[in-house]
């Protein structure tokens, strides 16, 4: 006879394995817990948030994605939460305060109103609402969404990108900063680009951040600059002769500029004698006097090198005026590849290089940045990739650097997210759409109201109790920030719900107001503050994906303890 028993069951005789049993309120308590830490930092007036980390660091940040990564959580709920949250961010770059609030009033109604017998059909309408009403809930916030191409209408396209960097930097800098990191950050781009071009150039910029920014300790933010050309390294060893060019041709090294060792070369090395070791090094630098007159037949007048170049290979190259920069980066070696559209060398030429194998660049010189030497080089040619500007961002501590450059790198993944690459009319080019929604909860009060809507109509079964779940879900995170951005007063709520009806009473009449830095309803498309509609689409797809993994784990989760 075969017995079936419950899991419960079968976890009680085995006394050896401890468990800890889970139900939604144990969910909700660790979702809770999360949000707790952030839920004050989010919008435009939020608050810092003061942490020490295991290794004794005091980290300042507001990024909810540091923050749950810093608390090094143990519990499997909590660990799959902050992945969930990692993917996330590593796509769309903001989003993770959204995504666990979002998350907490999902779970806290599910936890007051669903019973145990409801989780197949809240899996089910998970299911059916992802196929059906997310679709319609998309062409629905589409009708408030402001769309404007580069070609028809460059003006409104770089005024768009400006509104989504205020909407990213305003959570954490002050008004006068934000503006002038909104400045930076836009004039490292070159919107007289065509529309593939221009797509190309930011996609460089979002894909290669880390090469395109210098952090610098000293100077305050408001100062940031931008450099008309590529840092090549920051801590870098030199041998570099020209002081400014106007042109120059050279090479990148992924090899040892003096070759590899052939079988009788590595002989003479293991046989070595004093009249060895003087022909070897003589051969050696026959061979290095070979590639300095092959470079100066070609015009090549600088070699970047990953591997450390010998001090006699220096002088050979030195008494033929080659500059040497060395110890260089391989990523960004990678990275002047993928600029210039050429190829790295990575074997010891033996006549010539290929053309394919020559970068040019119009201009090459020295420049100290933070009492450091640098080389900055600016691409030339026909092949070259959008020219994007080197950022220099500026902080008064190394925390508060690292804090600037995760900031700026979210509000430039954010903008390119934003942009819809769509088939032009004439059919000979893809033009660069940017598709915003007004911040200040905009999106967040349009979707409530729709799903809110639907929940009342006559939809599918499955549909209904999921779509009124993530309706009231999207009017708290509103809830949230009109709380974070309001006075603090006695009748906050009530104030809350009397512009909650105003707003309804605007999407009746095709229009859409939000919640400005004071609180009050303003028009936010006029203030300049634009969310990329792609990355709040994605993180509520994010939210119901990792629901529906939380609702089909099973009550009970095994915690082995130490």
């Amino acid at each position: 006879m075969i017995v079936f028993m419950k899991s419960s069951t079968i976890c009680n005789k085995q006394k050896v394995m401890e468990t800890k049993f889970l139900d939604f309120s144990k969910s909700l308590q660790i979702s809770k817990t999360l949000a707790s830490l952030v839920s004050q930092g989010f919008g435009p007036q939020s608050l810092q948030t003061l942490m020490c980390t295991s290794t004794g660091q005091v980290l300042i940040t507001n990024n909810g994605a540091t923050i749950f990564n810093a608390l090094h959580i143990s519990h499997p709920v909590g660990k799959l939460v902050v992945e969930a949250i990692n993917k996330m961010t590593q796509y769309t770059g903001d989003g993770s305060k959204v995504f666990i609030l979002m998350l907490t009033e999902i779970l806290q109604q599910i936890d007051c109103h669903c019973c145990e017998s409801d989780r197949g059909r809240l899996i089910r309408g998970i299911t059916h609402f992802n196929e059906h009403i997310f679709h319609n809930l998309q062409e629905h916030v589409l009708k408030y969404s402001r769309t404007c191409t580069l070609s028809d209408d460059k003006r409104a396209f770089c005024e768009s990108f400006k509104g989504v960097f205020r909407s990213v930097l305003s959570p954490h800098y002050s008004v006068k900063v934000v503006e002038s990191l909104t400045s930076t950050l836009t004039s490292s781009l070159n919107f007289d680009l065509s529309s593939s071009r221009f797509l190309e150039q930011v996609s460089i910029m979002t894909q290669n951040f880390s090469q395109m920014v210098i952090k610098t300790i000293g100077p305050s933010i408001t100062e940031s600059t931008t450099l008309e050309s590529f840092i090549i390294q920051r801590d870098l060893a030199t041998h570099f002769e020209m002081c400014h060019v106007d042109y120059v041709k050279f090479v990148v090294l992924m090899c040892p500029i003096e070759g590899h060792l052939n079988s009788e070369d590595g002989e003479c090395i293991r046989l070595s004698t004093d009249n060895n070791l003087i022909s070897f090094m003589k051969y050696q630098r026959i061979r290095m006097e070979k590639f300095a007159y092959m470079c100066k037949d070609q015009n090549i007048g600088l070699v970047i090198s990953t591997i450390g170049v010998p001090k006699y290979c220096l002088q050979v190259l030195s008494s033929h005026k080659i500059s040497v920069i060395h110890f260089v980066e391989e990523e960004d070696s990678m990275f002047l590849s993928q600029m210039w559209k050429k190829s790295l060398v990575f074997e010891f030429p033996e006549e010539r290089f290929a053309e394919r194998e020559i970068f040019v660049a119009s201009s090459c010189k020295k420049v100290i940045i933070n009492g450091k030497a640098c080389v900055q080089v600016t691409p030339s040619g026909e092949q070259v990739a959008p020219f994007t500007k080197t950022l220099l961002l500026t902080a008064p501590t190394d925390g508060l650097c690292a804090q600037l450059y995760t900031v700026s790198h979210k509000a430039i993944k954010a903008a390119y997210l934003s942009l819809n690459p769509t088939n032009s009319l004439q059919g000979t080019e893809d033009d660069c759409t940017s598709i915003t929604v007004q911040g200040g909860a905009c999106f967040e009060l349009i979707s409530s109201d729709f799903l809110l809507k639907c929940s009342k109509s006559k939809i599918h079964d499955e549909d209904l109790l999921i779509t009124k779940i993530l309706g009231n879900a999207f009017l708290s995170v509103a809830r949230t920030l009109h709380r974070n951005v309001s006075e603090k007063t006695q009748n906050q709520a009530h104030d809350f719900y009397v512009k909650l009806s105003n707003i309804k009473r605007d999407l009746n009449s095709s229009k859409c107001r939000a919640f400005d830095r004071r609180g009050a309803l303003k028009d936010m498309e006029n203030i300049g503050v634009l969310e990329a509609l792609s990355v709040k689409f994605h993180v509520v797809s994010c939210v119901l994906n990792l629901l529906h993994s939380i609702l089909k784990t099973d009550s009970i989760i095994g915690v082995k303890n130490k």
